[in-house]
């Protein structure tokens, strides 16, 4: 198994990843309150081209600032003109909600609209993907 960061520092446990492969393919996730459609904190993807990852990120505008949290990471290794995924990870609190399958399919958004072609080592993704065979093409 790839290693995945834990909190982006550590590392990820199995049962995180499987927790994750079972969000993402459709199997049963644990039961939890999804927040309401019109939550004032809204979830976003930034792209971390110089860490070579995409960042979920939780925030809020504030007067004049923003505060915001990265509570998912997903990573890739460029190799050639092919990125490589290797490992996602999103913090547990945020599981079960459909978070992780709209942030791999954000970032598989993105790098489709930059042409790019995408191997897929991370176990998280492949699973979305083979749940999700639109992205297929992707896949070099």
């Amino acid at each position: 198994m790839n290693a995945q960061p834990k909190d982006f520092t550590g590392r990820a446990t199995e049962s995180d990843t499987a927790a994750l492969v079972a969000e993402v393919s459709g199997e049963s996730v644990p039961e939890l309150e999804i927040p309401s459609a019109e939550t004032d904190i809204e979830i976003s993807v930034r792209r971390r081209d110089s860490e070579d990852r995409y960042a979920a990120v939780l925030g809020e505008w504030e007067v004049g600032t923003i505060s915001y949290r990265e509570i998912g990471a997903i990573h890739y290794e460029r190799r050639d003109d092919v990125l490589v995924i290797d490992w996602t990870f999103l913090e547990p609190a945020f599981r079960g909600r459909g978070i992780a399958a709209d942030f791999i399919a954000d970032v598989l958004d993105d790098l489709r609209e930059d042409g790019a072609r995408v191997a897929v080592t991370c176990q998280v993704v492949s699973a979305f993907i083979a749940a999700n065979p639109e992205y297929a093409d992707l896949v070099a």
